[in-house]
């Protein structure tokens, strides 16, 4: 809306060339204006296109347009069955809340039939939160999480002796996934619920979808008595939220060696190895999700301080509904 005039965005997919008026558009978005402006997305698409990451840029991303203006923009992904949902991109001279009403308001002319459902991660930017307009448009509040830092200033020393501990490998890989596909059981976690369901592609996936893995962060956990008890899945992201930052994916403990104090001296593994390769100047991030109660507060024990909560969105996709 602008001036009390009710704006009717054209939605449509991204096309080649485009990528000139996303890079404005994200700026804009971020406040930078005037011949600042222009200089600033020169730049980028120069080293876009010495990057060759154009054709990247312009993908996965819908359009809203008022009339040839690009009003924002949608960035999604893809994985499995499931379209993830970035925060749209506003130009400031439009209502934000409008042009993602508009925007969402779309997502399932654009996609195939193998998608069936859509998330939201809404983290708050200078301008607030917007899972109110997702809730709007049938999204359901899936669950709330918290994200947690601790810098590796100080040593991380072991409060326990009878347990030892590998990194991954071929020759442990059987072990190291049988314990990874009991820890499942019983589990809190609802955004897990796709690992719980199919193990062994999710199992996969953490080796490959954030990029190459260090097999040394990847940590099996014994006891005294040889049985393998549970694991932590630690990866360092280069960008993106965490930038800079490793991040413990998913650390678990089989069902049958719960509430023994391994998981702690399991996650402080991790951590030694990570500060022994990064240094103590290095950062380790976590996400949990706040149902969760003993997780929290077993990474607090740890020395994790929050850092910023948010929630995720819901949305499935129902046949002459919502499609």
């Amino acid at each position: 809306m602008i001036g009390g005039i009710l704006m009717k965005f054209q939605i449509r997919l991204v096309e080649r060339g485009d990528v000139w008026n996303i890079a404005r558009v994200v700026h804009r978005s971020r406040g930078l204006d005037g011949p600042l402006l222009d200089q600033q997305v020169e730049l980028d698409v120069a080293r876009f296109q010495e990057q060759g990451v154009v054709h990247q840029l312009e993908s996965n991303t819908l359009i809203a347009l008022d009339g040839e203006t690009f009003a924002g923009i949608l960035r999604y992904g893809e994985f499995e069955n499931e379209l993830q949902l970035n925060r749209p991109d506003v130009d400031p001279a439009y209502d934000e809340r409008a042009v993602t009403r508009a925007l969402i308001g779309a997502i399932w002319s654009f996609t195939g039939p193998a998608i069936t459902k859509a998330t939201y991660v809404d983290y708050a930017t200078h301008s607030g939160n917007i899972g109110d307009v997702f809730l709007e448009a049938g999204f359901s509040r899936w669950v709330d999480r918290l994200d947690m830092r601790l810098k590796l200033t100080e040593e991380v020393g072991p409060a326990r002796e009878d347990m030892t501990f590998q990194g991954y490998s071929e020759e442990v890989r059987e072990r190291f996934y049988n314990v990874y596909q009991s820890s499942f059981t019983g589990t809190l976690d609802p955004m897990m619920q796709w690992s719980a369901d199919y193990p062994e592609q999710s199992f996969v996936m953490f080796q490959t979808r954030f990029g190459a893995f260090d097999p040394d962060f990847w940590v099996l956990a014994t006891n005294a008595d040889g049985q393998d008890v549970g694991f932590a899945i630690f990866h360092d992201f280069a960008t993106g939220r965490y930038a800079g930052d490793t991040v413990l994916l998913y650390t678990g403990v089989s069902p049958q060696a719960r509430g023994k104090g391994y998981g702690g001296e399991i996650v402080r593994e991790g951590l030694r190895r990570v500060r022994a390769k990064r240094g103590p100047h290095h950062s380790v991030s976590l996400s949990v999700t706040r149902a969760n109660k003993p997780a929290e507060d077993n990474y607090r024990k740890l020395g994790f301080r929050p850092i910023e909560a948010f929630s995720v969105y819901k949305l499935d996709k129902v046949e002459g509904r919502n499609s």
